[in-house]
């Protein structure tokens, strides 16, 4: 049987629960979801720099290693906050990849 005696009914008949309302969400996180919300916000902080760009117009010159060239402005610090996210990107999977190989060899290390 399954553990209830004839004389308790059931508390939550099917009819009640079926018209009670669920504090549960009807689907829960799901990568789905993580990606629209991602895509969106990448959306909103792209029409941000766009707006960014267009309104630092102005030229600037600039010079490096003795390369002088010029950029308008709002062009100029795009550039380098792409050029230091890549930095960081290369940083981050370098460090990585460490981590992983001396994962590796204290796994292998490890008795059995």
């Amino acid at each position: 049987m399954s553990g209830q005696s004839p004389a308790s009914p059931d508390p939550h008949p099917p009819a009640a629960r079926a018209g009670a309302k669920s504090k549960d969400p009807a689907v829960g996180f799901t990568r789905a979801g993580a990606l629209w919300t991602s895509l969106i916000a990448g959306f909103l902080i792209l029409i941000l720099l766009l707006i960014f760009i267009a309104q630092n117009t102005d030229s600037a010159r600039f010079a490096f290693f003795g390369w002088r060239w010029t950029l308008p402005l709002g062009v100029a610090i795009l550039l380098s906050a792409v050029v230091g996210g890549l930095i960081t990107v290369a940083v981050g999977t370098a460090r990585i990849l460490q981590l992983r190989r001396a994962a590796k060899k204290s796994h292998a290390a490890a008795p059995r």
